[in-house]
This record gives C-alpha cells, structure tokens and sequence, in this order.
C-alpha cells in the first residue's frame, strides 16, 4: 500500500525530487534535499544538500507530523547551534535505516497548522525548507 497519495507522487515528479520509501517503517527520504548556500557544513565542509527521513503518519493528510531526520548531521556554518535537533546517539532520537543513521530536527507548526485533507507533500516540503532556512527557530 502506498503511504502517499497519487496527486502526491505526481507532485514530487513535478518537482524532480528524487525520493525512496519504506512502507513497513511509513516513511520516506528525500534525496539531496537542498539546503539554502552558506548556512551548514557537515564533516567541517559547506553542505548544499542532505537527505532527509521523514516519517509519514498513519494518519496522513489528517496529520502532517513535526518532525524529520537528516544524514548527515548537519552543524552551522556561523558556530551557532541548532535548537531542537539531536544527534546520533543513542537518547537523541535518530533513525536507521540501511545501516545510515539519521539525526533528529523537532519542528513545531503550531502558527501554521497542518490543514486536514488539503495539505499535501507539497506542504512537508515547504515545511522543511522553511526549517533549513531558518536553523535557529524553535517555532513557526
């Protein structure tokens, strides 16, 4: 079964997001997931794109979800930390899969709430854009 709707998967073909899912676990991973320029480094070298795990709820389109997970670990470039994020260890909540571990982001909507039956991918999406734009929010 799909964890996604059809109108869904057309929208990330639109897009040319290159994706995979996992249906046991209910999530999906963008790949290379573009980062805005100048903001992060991992491995102490800029980082331009991430891959980004993010758990589809069993509710989907009731629920949107408020978090993801990024590999790899992603670390300001200025020095300045990263609210609400955790990283791979064993009590900061990351996620395995295919040997990669995946380091936790923890983003609230509460001034943008999800909207039953009309968001979409799409809006997970913009969502963490809005999140890698914005490293330091604790909260939209």
């Amino acid at each position: 079964m799909a964890l996604l709707f059809n109108s869904d998967y057309e929208t990330l073909k639109k897009s040319g997001v290159s994706f995979e899912e996992q249906e046991g676990d209910r999530f999906i991973i963008f790949k290379n997931f573009p980062l805005p320029k100048g903001v992060y480094v991992s491995d102490e070298k800029p980082a331009d794109a991430v891959d980004v795990l993010y758990v589809i709820p069993q509710n989907y389109n009731v629920s949107g979800g408020d978090m993801f997970w990024v590999h790899p670990r992603l670390y300001r470039a200025d020095g300045g930390l990263i609210p609400n994020t955790g990283g791979p260890g064993p009590n900061e909540d990351p996620r395995t899969h295919a040997g990669v571990v995946f380091c936790r982001w923890s983003r609230h909507w509460n001034g943008n709430p999800w909207k039953a039956k009309v968001d979409n991918v799409q809006n997970i999406m913009d969502r963490i854009s809005w999140a890698f734009r914005y490293p330091d929010a604790r909260r939209s």
